[in-house]
């Protein structure tokens, strides 16, 4: 089975739910966001819409090894357009990992999983917030997090977007293909090298493998009951499942975009390509639609 989570990946020791949310610090930053820093090394961006702000709330979760500004920073010009819209958000930085230039990661599925529900307790706690109107998004598998997140609480959730997700049997995507070679050291030695062509060199731990057993993103979705977008590339390297997504999902409004000539970060590095502007903008317009 061909390996379709080579851009994905996450790892620190697996806490199961406890909560990160009395202990925290902000810090100003530039363009009306603050730093939250949370307990534990758990932290990110904290943004509202410096104009009328009527509670809207999204939380924006990374891919593997990466950060809370994502790919090209995409996530940050998607957080400075919602906020354009009248929509606040929360980008998180996952513990043990967080860092796009870090390469020894420590977190693994469960401890991404315990990081969103615990950045979704903080945002509820927050003065203005609506707790009717609190959406996630994920990325790659920041997509597969969120969906093990809307498993947990998937009453507080009003909707859902993944960008590029990962699908299907996690634990097969991560020790298969090219992540095989590294499995099998982390197995023997207890971590595991993994270049990352283009990018960087990350050791992986054995824990973090093992945490993706049993998982099928699927599965998850089947317990989440709100409005649901996917949008992916024809180009992404990860195989589209779309309709396996679709039919999982319990809510409404359920709907899929495939974008013609768009790779797995949406070609964010390819100079006056216009396919990351079309996807924030589907996005900004979609959640100011069911959101």
């Amino acid at each position: 089975m061909k390996s379709w989570l080579w851009n994905l990946g996450a790892i620190l020791r697996a806490v199961a739910a406890i909560p990160l949310l009395l202990a925290f610090a902000d810090v100003c930053v530039c363009g009306g966001e603050r730093r939250i820093e949370l307990a534990d090394g758990l932290n990110g961006a904290w943004r509202i819409p410096e104009a009328s702000w009527d509670g809207r709330t999204m939380l924006l979760l990374h891919g593997f090894a990466d950060d809370m500004d994502g790919a090209g920073n995409l996530y940050q010009k998607l957080a400075e357009r919602l906020s354009s819209e009248g929509i606040a958000s929360f980008r998180i930085n996952f513990r043990g990992e967080g860092d796009r230039l870090r390469t020894n990661l420590l977190s693994t599925f469960q401890s991404r999983v315990a990081d969103t529900t615990n950045v979704l307790g903080w945002v509820l706690s927050q003065p203005g917030v609506s707790r009717g109107h609190i959406g996630v998004l994920g990325w790659s598998l920041g997509g597969a997090t969120a969906a093990g997140a809307a498993a947990i609480v998937p009453g507080q959730l009003r909707c859902m977007v993944l960008w590029s997700s990962a699908g299907g049997d996690l634990h097969a995507g991560f020790t298969e293909g090219r992540f095989a070679a590294t499995a099998e050291q982390a197995v023997r030695e207890g971590q595991g090298r993994l270049e990352i062509a283009g990018w960087k060199t990350v050791t992986l731990r054995r824990e973090f493998f093992d945490s993706f057993r049993g998982r099928v993103v699927e599965e998850d979705l089947r317990r989440y009951n709100g409005a649901f977008l996917s949008i992916r590339g024809t180009e992404d390297y990860l195989p589209a499942r779309e309709p396996e997504f679709l039919n999982a999902v319990q809510g409404q409004p359920r709907e899929a975009v495939s974008i013609g000539g768009a790779d797995h970060i949406f070609n964010v590095f390819q100079p006056g390509s216009p396919i990351p502007d079309r996807v924030l903008t589907l996005t900004a317009d979609w959640l100011k639609r069911v959101l």
